[in-house]
């Protein structure tokens, strides 16, 4: 693998992409080697774990579900690095979005105005799940912790579900929110994965699943109102980003200063 790359091809990867290398709002940059977003790890060649755990690759954070892990268990084995299984599903919260739903009955798609479909209003119930169910939060709010407790300078965290666009995409959001990364560097991060993945309206990802309704999710595109309404239900329930990682992701202060000082240069 070229150091300094964006997306990284492995033989046998998906949607493996660096976050090195973006700028913050204060003019400092995300390291390199140091964070890792992907999609399914489970089909990686011998050759290809070597390559990672050559790039720095300490820890693996898996967001899949225990089932989708027992079928596809990622490949490396506890000599190799530590292994974090943080579920994001199933959610847990019978009613975990919003009172009043954002734009009910519509949806901002790049500045237009649409009818929401039930497949669309599928997909906007779970966007707004991923940021507001109980079991999603202490995912998201363990996977911090491991970023936390990653002191190697040397050491990168990889962290993962099964396309990695919605479940990473959220953590993603959160993490380069917590690190100061402007909006629209963050929306530009979570639409590339249409372009890795060779995601458009006419096709699907290669990615299969054996839950059926990560299946469903793996065969969409990505799109900026999806991000959207996950930033719209958090402020509308918490006011700021930033509170949601004060509340909800339980981040003080000198966490956020920690999670700077080791990820930024």
């Amino acid at each position: 693998m070229q150091e300094q790359q964006r997306v990284l091809n492995l033989t046998r990867s998906y949607n493996l992409r660096e976050l090195g290398g973006y700028q913050t709002v204060d003019g400092k940059t995300v390291r390199w080697h140091k964070l890792l977003r992907s999609g399914s790890l489970n089909a990686l060649t011998a050759t290809d774990i070597k390559d990672l755990l050559d790039y720095g690759v300490a820890y693996d954070v898996d967001f899949r579900s225990r089932h989708e892990i027992k079928v596809a268990p990622d490949p490396f084995d506890d000599s190799q690095l530590t292994y974090h299984r943080l579920s994001v599903f199933p959610f847990t919260d019978q009613d975990a979005a919003p009172k009043k739903p954002v734009k009910k009955g519509l949806i901002r798609f790049f500045g237009k105005k649409e009818p929401a479909t039930p497949e669309r209003s599928s997909m906007e119930r779970m966007y707004q799940q991923l940021v507001t169910d109980a079991h999603a939060q202490a995912a998201y709010r363990d996977l911090f912790t491991v970023l936390l407790n990653n002191h190697d300078p040397n050491g990168a965290v990889l962290y993962h579900c099964s396309a990695g666009k919605d479940r990473t995409g959220v953590a993603t959001f959160l993490i380069l929110s917590a690190l100061g990364v402007d909006w629209e560097t963050i929306v530009a991060d979570y639409i590339l994965s249409n372009e890795v993945l060779g995601l458009s309206s006419a096709t699907s990802t290669r990615i299969s699943s054996n839950d059926s309704q990560v299946a469903s999710m793996n065969a969409k595109r990505v799109t900026r109102t999806n991000l959207e309404l996950v930033r719209e239900t958090i402020n509308q329930a918490y006011g700021t980003v930033d509170n949601y990682l004060s509340k909800a992701m339980a981040l003080k202060p000198e966490e956020i200063k920690q999670l700077k000082e080791d990820y930024l240069e």
